[in-house]
Order: structure tokens, then sequence, then C-alpha cells
């Protein structure tokens, strides 16, 4: 979704740089609202009412420290939300509301969420920081030797077990100073006649260099010219794929290439984040539903290989006294700066507060109820501690990875790796 200011509502596409902000409260109270959102009708029907139902429960628990007038001001955002009957009618699979002083930042999710409504002196982002650090996503590149188009790929299952797949175009800069397109021709960079020795038309790269690079042809055989403008070609996409998604991404890259095609490309990429293997067909003769399925399998091979680094990693940390999976110890050394790595359960929410100065940690108990149905009690007014330990851990330039319980390595809900020091 592209980014879009209305009013007091800010609509941001999910990013680390957009989560970032966020870990740094403004003035209290600090509202949360979390709820899982449904694309088609009749099923998007009950979307608004879940919606209604988490505002009256900040409602509810502002109600206690706060009068009407402020009330309406804290919850004004939440309520023209509600009142945009086009933004009912387009959603995802899952809604963030995070609202403070009136003012609102809204992101949309392609996976559902669990449903919550809270008040506390910080934003609740665990499910932001899941979203944009968990292993459910990847760059896809789906390539041809005349054209070339990538993808924003999220995989995941949901609570079922059933797996969920979707493909979004990501709009690529070919040709420096022109408008973004969803495919990269060969064209772009090629000169199209065939009578002339062949030629680039345009820098290698994605920023123009080597604007005037010339590759003769017609003095061997036309195939031998072909691999060669299919080289510059591979070079091109190459480049444009590392700066414009890999390097802002950080995401796996999957190619999906036919066999001769895949060698080469894989043979000249420079891209560290390419996975070992490749999805071996031509993807123009599919479907983006068929190209997603197809992409599924290899993509998971890929994420249970690393979930097993990370977990492996861990293990061996901890062996040597240089990890925890307890939730205090790994609170205060994530307070110290001293967390590398931190693997936290992706759904966890552990109710307490963090003293962001010493790491000290207090525990209250019972997870938040469901309240999306009802909306007759007070949302939760504490603090999510896996995701303040999280949190805590990005601010000092720790890395999260985000697991599924089922793939955690502890019972505590996280797993820390030191720093060396």
């Amino acid at each position: 979704m592209a980014e879009r200011t209305t009013g007091v509502l800010e609509f941001q596409p999910l990013s680390i740089e957009a989560v970032r902000p966020l870990f740094d409260p403004p003035a209290a109270p600090c509202l949360s609202l979390y709820l899982p959102t449904h694309r088609n009708v009749p099923d998007n029907t009950v979307d608004l009412p879940a919606f209604t139902h988490l505002v009256e429960a900040l409602e509810l628990a502002l109600s206690a420290t706060k009068p009407p007038a402020e009330i309406e001001r804290l919850l004004h955002p939440f309520r023209m939300l509600a009142a945009d009957r086009r933004f009912w009618q387009h959603t995802q699979d899952g809604l963030a509301v995070l609202a403070a002083d009136g003012r609102a930042r809204v992101f949309l999710f392609q996976r559902p969420v669990q449903p919550l409504a809270m008040t506390a002196t910080r934003f609740h982002t665990l499910p932001l920081v899941r979203a944009v650090t968990g292993l459910d996503r990847c760059d896809v590149l789906a390539l041809t030797s005349r054209s070339a188009r990538v993808f924003a790929g999220r995989i995941w299952h949901d609570p079922r077990g059933d797996a969920a797949d979707r493909l979004d175009p990501v709009p690529l800069v070919s040709v420096p100073g022109t408008a973004p397109v969803e495919e990269v021709s060969r064209d772009d960079v090629i000169s199209a006649e065939t009578l002339e020795p062949h030629r680039v038309k345009h820098g290698t790269g994605p920023t123009g260099r080597a604007a005037t690079a010339f590759v003769h042809g017609g003095f061997g055989s036309k195939h031998d010219d072909v691999d060669r403008d299919t080289e510059i070609f591979v070079r091109h996409v190459d480049e444009i794929v590392q700066a414009q998604v890999s390097q802002p991404t950080g995401l796996p890259l999957v190619l999906v290439a036919q066999g001769r095609l895949a060698a080469m490309f894989r043979g000249l990429t420079k891209n560290p984040l390419l996975v070992d293997e490749h999805v071996d067909l031509d993807p123009h003769l599919v479907g983006r539903d068929a190209l997603a399925a197809a992409v599924a399998p290899v993509f998971a091979r890929a994420r249970a290989a690393r979930i097993a680094r990370e977990v492996r990693a861990f293990e061996q940390a901890r062996d040597h006294g240089l990890g925890s999976g307890d939730l205090a110890d790994v609170a205060r050394a994530a307070v110290a700066g001293q967390v590398a790595t931190l693997l936290v359960e992706a759904d966890r929410f552990e109710s307490g507060r963090l003293d962001r100065a010493t790491g000290a940690v207090e525990f209250d108990g019972d997870p938040p109820a469901d309240l999306s149905r009802s909306g007759d009690r007070p949302a939760v007014s504490g603090e999510d501690l896996t995701g303040a330990v999280a949190e805590t851990v990005i601010a000092k330039g720790g890395a999260v990875v985000a697991l599924a319980r089922i793939a955690m390595p502890t019972e505590s809900g996280v797993a820390a790796i030191y720093r060396y020091a």
C-alpha cells in the first residue's frame, strides 16, 4: 500500500524504517489496536463491528483517567477510520492503528494478526516487528531471456495449518529518469536492431553507469550474439534487483527461471541473498497463483534451513555461556546492548513491564482477552514484555528473528545470542 496521509491518519507500508520511530513513544497514553480483517465480501462485513468493539474497549480504559472531551480527541483517528466506508471495502488480512495525541499511523498486514486493544505509555509493536523480521517473506525474481519481474512474496501457515501464498508486484526503475515499471524489458538494455552490431542502449546498472557501452556482434554465430545480449541483460537485472530490492529489504531472493538461464544468472550475480535452490520453469507460462505455489516449497526449504542455523547458533552460544532463554536475563542483556540476535515467539504476549534503564521486569500474569467480539471490558493497560525486549534489541543494533512457537528452542518465548565482549 502506498504511503498517504488523510487528516490525522497516516497510512504507511510496512518496513523496519516505518516501525523504528514507534519505539520512541510520544506523550502517553499510546493507543494500539490490532484486528484481523478480510479482503472480500461477505467475510469483511464483520470487520467494522469488530473494530468498533475494540475502540469501545479503548474508550472504557481511557474513561478511568480522562475527561470526555479528551477521550474524544484521542479517539478521533479511530472515529475517522470507522467512518471511511471505502477503506473497509479495500482492507487486506490485518490492520494496525497506533495513535497518540489525536494522530494515528495505520498499517495493513498481508497475514492475519491477533485482535488487541491496548492503552499504555508505549505502543505495542511486536506484531509490526514480527511482520518485518519474520521468516514468512521473500523476494521473487521471475526471469526470462527477454524480461524480468520482481514480486514481494509472503508465504506462511495459518492457524489451521494451511499454506497461504501471495505474490505482489514490485515496480522497478529499469532506465534512470523513467517511471517505475512492473516488467523490465530486454529492449530497455539491448538495441532492437538485428542487422547492426548489438549495443547497450543504457547503462548496465540502475544508475546509468557505462551509458555508452557497446557490445559488437555479427561476426560470430547468431547464437553467440544472443548469448552476449542475454548476459548483458542478466547483469542489468542483477544490479537493479540488488540496488532496488535486496539491499532495501534484506530478504532472501528466490529465482524463477529455466535451467540454462538460471545457471547464467547464478554465475553472474553478486547478490548474497539469492537462495541456493531455484524454481525451474518459464514464468511467462504460469499465472501468479501458480507461480506462488511453485515458489512456496523452495522458500519453505530455505526458511527451514535458516531456522535450523539460528537455533543451532543459539544452542551453541548457550552451551558456552553466551546465550540465554530466560526472559529476565535476556531483558537485562538487551537493555545493556549485549544481545546480538534475539529469537522471539511471533505471537507471544507476556503481560508486564520492562524498566528500560535497568532491564528489570515485572510480570502481570494472564494474556489479554479478545475484546473484538464485545468491547464490554477495558483495553489492556500493561505492556507486552516480549515485544518490549524485541524493541530494545533492535534499538541497540541487534537482530530479531520471529519464529512460530513450534520452532522456538525455549519455552519462554525468547532465545538470545549475546555479543562477544
